[in-house]
């Protein structure tokens, strides 16, 4: 990890943000926040054509890891500070029907291929994978299990287009389980979905709400698990909610904070993770004249007051 480390310490340095004081409530939740704007810088300014639908993002082994979403192969690749490719591993036996999130524990990697713009699909999993099957050829294949689910509250599969509370781009690791968010589209909330870890099939009930104004692309949990970052848009203004001060996995129960990227305006942002404790990498696909990239977001600057 020395190399992570070090990137770390360049950050103090890399960040520089404006605010925009503005008082935002949450529909049915606990806390009143103030929203601020910050402008964010490119982190790697440019990846391989090989991404350009980048969607997940995830940082292991001294790598930077994405994948492209619905009509991508079955493959992650990791990349470093540059954007060359190091690895592409390829799953077997296995599609990628709309890969969307990724998120990983001590020993695993999980994989969401939940995307479902139309609300009709009846396949909806999670591809597991083991750390250790990763070795250190460029390029390599391994297996991976499934964890299958539905939505328990879901009744028909007939929504038009774009229009389905039933969709999902985000995930984390928390203790036992894996948490999903949704996406939905008609209303501008997410949903909370708890789902085990073990191979099996599952019907999902929600666990909580919280109104975000926009559509949940991404998400991460820092390494010491007191945050909670959710990335996404609202006509392709992006943004960051923030959740701290929550117990257990009560995210929402705690203090939230929204965070506008008024930089990346007309940018597609689908991926998100912590780097260390204090700092978010965002990744965007190549959208509307931007390229496929990733952006920091120094989280320190805001806890200082220098926004």
């Amino acid at each position: 990890m020395t190399k992570i480390v070090t990137m770390l310490f360049l950050l103090m340095f890399l960040s520089s943000c404006t605010s925009s004081a503005k008082k935002t409530e949450n529909k049915g939740h606990r806390q009143v926040q103030e929203a601020v704007s910050i402008d964010v810088i490119p982190f790697i300014p440019e990846l391989s054509d090989k991404l350009h639908e980048i969607s997940g993002l995830m940082v292991y082994d001294d790598l930077f890891w994405g994948f492209n979403d619905s009509g991508g192969d079955e493959s992650l690749f990791g990349f470093d500070k540059t954007g060359e490719i190091k690895k592409e591993v390829k799953l077997k036996d296995v599609k990628n029907h709309d890969w969307e999130s990724i998120t990983q524990d001590n020993k695993h990697i999980y994989i969401g291929d939940f995307g479902n713009n139309t609300g009709n699909r009846k396949n909806l999993n999670i591809l597991k994978i083991k750390k250790k099957d990763i070795d250190n050829d460029k390029k390599q294949k391994i297996k991976a299990k499934t964890i299958g689910f539905e939505y328990k509250e879901q009744k028909q599969f007939g929504y038009s287009h774009l229009r389905t509370p039933f969709d999902c781009e985000a995930m984390v690791a928390f203790g036992d389980s894996l948490y999903i968010f949704s996406k939905d589209w008609a209303s501008g909330t997410t949903v909370i979905y708890e789902i085990p870890k073990k191979k099996g099939d599952y019907k999902l009930a929600s666990a909580d709400t919280f109104d975000v104004k926009g559509l949940i692309t991404g998400a991460d949990i820092n390494p010491s698990k007191n945050k909670l970052a959710l990335v996404g848009y609202e006509n392709y203004h992006s943004f960051i909610w923030l959740f701290t001060d929550f117990e257990g996995s009560d995210f929402f129960g705690g203090k939230s904070l929204l965070i506008r990227l008024s930089n990346l305006d007309d940018a597609q942002t689908e991926g998100i993770s912590f780097l260390g404790n204090d700092s978010l990498l965002v990744s965007c696909e190549h959208s509307r004249g931007i390229k496929q990239q990733v952006f920091v977001v120094n989280l320190n600057k805001l806890n200082s007051g220098t926004h």
